[in-house]
């Protein structure tokens, strides 16, 4: 009986002991799973704070928009006037404000579109933006992408023009910038036929 008492209280111990250390060994991976979620919060936070203060527009967006300005000349000056703008805008790293400008460039496109086909006098009988950019959709000048896109650019000139100081993430901006150049460069083309 002595000696069945003794396993038991070997038992116990080493029970209480693997206890002990399972304990220990979880405690020690909680610390070093929270120092590696602190580290990566560190570095994201540095890698935002890093895209945040990267204005810089890529000079082949900045070269699209240009290109694109050239192609308007002559053909549509107002137009090509209001991409010079753009063009500026982003030099000057107001890119919130280019985009605004973009969508704008748009929505007159549409609207000198929409009064070509005789749906309308003037342009400010024309219908909102959303349903120009719907009306086009329907219309096949633009496509189910590009209206997706439009609408995203559409969403972007709101926030500019109703927030005091609208900040647009990097690729945010890019995305509205080759989307509006896309749908400037389509609804040239459909301009280009009719003419």
């Amino acid at each position: 009986m002595n000696d069945n008492k003794l396993w038991n209280y070997i038992l116990i111990a080493f029970a209480i002991a693997g206890f002990l250390w399972a304990n220990d060994e979880k405690t020690k991976r909680l610390v070093l799973e929270e120092k590696l979620q602190q580290k990566e919060d560190d570095y994201l936070h540095l890698l935002s704070g890093y895209l945040e203060t990267k204005k810089d527009i890529p000079d082949s967006i900045k070269n699209q928009l240009i290109h694109l300005r050239e192609e308007y000349v002559g053909i549509n000056d107002a137009v090509a006037n209001k991409l010079k703008v753009v063009i500026e805008l982003i030099e000057e790293n107001k890119s919130e404000i280019a985009i605004e400008k973009l969508a704008l460039i748009i929505e007159n496109i549409l609207k000198e579109r929409y009064i070509e086909e005789g749906n309308v006098k003037d342009k400010i009988s024309c219908p909102t933006f959303y349903k120009l950019l719907e009306k086009a959709k329907e219309l096949n000048w633009i496509d189910k992408y590009q209206f997706n896109f439009s609408l995203f650019i559409k969403d972007k000139r709101n926030e500019e023009a109703h927030e005091l100081e609208a900040r647009f993430t990097p690729n945010d901006t890019f995305i509205a910038f080759l989307c509006g150049i896309q749908i400037i460069y389509n609804l040239k083309g459909i301009k280009r036929k009719t003419a």
